[in-house]
């Protein structure tokens, strides 16, 4: 299977999906300004220029309550990615494997995967306090965009009554969607393994994953993957209320391990 299905959308159409979900909004999701080359030259991973040509552009975005002020944030200048000591950190993986774009008053963590051998950015992932995670996007591309059309839908149940509030809308979508529309609250699940039984695999890209593992170890294939997912992880006595993930193949095998591994 390919480690990569379908092509990421071009920089200049998630661009202009983000600017027209923030006029909508009627000023209530705030865009960012661009981030400078130099600025992401000094993030401590490679930025390949699909990235770079929508970060030039639209640096992010905050929603905001009826006064103005910031409720949500989604950027790749969050301030978690300057805490190496911090749990997001460690939990992400790997320092220069990944970058946080937002994090949230449910403990929850997401992030693209980085691959630092070639400087590839992958999937965007979910993770929160506990063992399971999700994946969320093909590409940071592809996540972008899906925010853009749940920030879009968020107006459009505001302006139909539905709710009062923008912000609050955007947050049901984001965490369970809207009545009515997709349902992001139950999502397919991936198939998960043990490590050992990754290692017998006559799946050569399951196996040198799992060789590179602890036998406590959980191991999801996410090839051929194009939708959140949801992602469980096997019980073993050595993982203990948290997990830390690992990522393999283009992003597309996720392992959780002990957070002390």
């Amino acid at each position: 299977m390919d480690a990569h299905p379908g092509k990421a959308p071009e920089p200049a159409r998630v661009v202009e999906a983000l600017r027209s979900a923030a006029a909508a909004s009627e000023g209530r999701m705030a865009l960012r300004p661009g981030i400078g080359d130099r600025a992401m030259d000094a993030w401590e991973v490679p930025v390949p220029e699909h990235v770079r040509a929508i970060a030039r552009e639209v640096g992010g975005f905050d929603t905001l309550d009826p006064h103005g002020r910031p409720r949500k944030e989604f950027t790749l200048e969050h301030r978690d990615n300057r805490d190496p000591g911090g749990s997001y950190h460690s939990r992400c993986g790997e320092p220069g494997t990944f970058r946080i774009a937002h994090t949230n008053g449910a403990a929850e963590a997401y992030y693209a995967d980085v691959d630092p051998g070639t400087g590839e950015w992958n999937g965007v992932f979910s993770l929160w306090d506990g063992l399971d995670a999700r994946f969320e996007a093909p590409s940071l591309a592809h996540w972008l965009l899906a925010l853009a059309d749940g920030a879009r839908a968020a107006a459009d149940a505001v302006r139909a009554g539905r709710f009062d509030d923008f912000d609050d809308a955007f947050g049901r979508w984001f965490w369970n969607g809207l009545p009515g529309g997709d349902d992001r609250r139950n999502p397919p699940r991936a198939t998960v393994v043990d490590a050992p039984s990754a290692r017998a695999s006559a799946d050569p890209v399951l196996a040198g994953a799992a060789a590179r593992l602890p036998d406590s170890a959980s191991i999801a294939d996410l090839r051929g993957v194009t939708r959140r997912t949801y992602v469980t992880t096997i019980a073993h006595s050595d993982m203990d209320l948290d997990a830390a993930f690992r990522r393999f193949h283009g992003g597309r095998i996720l392992a959780a391990v002990p957070w002390d591994c």
